[in-house]
């Protein structure tokens, strides 16, 4: 087979997807009062499509193993988030998380109306570098933080900006 540059190029005519043009946007239960993640969106500064894994199932004929597709295993979704001054949006995830498990009393928030749920809708959409309209949107379905990570902050930082990671466990996704 030979090698022909101009089919590579001509199937990467605008550049190929770039990871950079992307926006992350949070829809929180709406049986938890008081979250605010309005400016998530501009201030996500890493994210990353999660694995997905088909589990093989393995079976035994006549001394061979043979493998069946099994289930279908979400990887969980990884986000860095840069805090803004007022800090509202650690506090969101904070209290959100509390309303799933009270640091104070270890249980359910009374306040959330269990029939809603505790999961909301985290959408990855992902731009086209020719326009504004969106080539990818990954809506990631019963989503909730499971990891708010450490925010570290120190003098040899001054010229940063304060991040945290926020790890999600979802129950499935959809790609469109």
């Amino acid at each position: 087979m030979a090698f022909d540059l101009s089919t590579f190029t001509s199937a990467l005519a605008t550049g190929g997807a770039r990871p950079s043009l992307f926006e992350l946007n949070i829809t929180a239960p709406t049986s938890i009062t008081g979250l605010d993640f309005t400016n998530v969106k501009y201030f996500c500064n890493v994210s990353a499509l999660p694995p997905l894994t088909v589990t093989p199932i393995e079976r035994q004929y006549f001394g061979r193993t043979v493998k069946f597709p099994g289930d279908m295993v979400f990887g969980d979704l990884s986000t860095t988030i840069m805090a803004s001054q007022a800090g509202t949006e650690r506090s969101s995830f904070e209290s959100w998380m509390n309303a799933i498990n009270g640091t104070n009393d270890n249980g359910l928030d009374v306040g959330i109306n269990t029939a809603n749920g505790f999961g909301g809708t985290v959408k990855l959409i992902q731009y086209g570098k020719s326009s504004t309209t969106a080539i990818h949107t990954i809506t990631f379905v019963d989503c909730w933080p499971t990891t708010v990570g450490e925010a570290p902050v120190s003098y040899d930082t001054a010229s940063d900006i304060l991040q945290f990671d926020v790890t999600w466990a979802y129950n499935y996704y959809t790609f469109a």
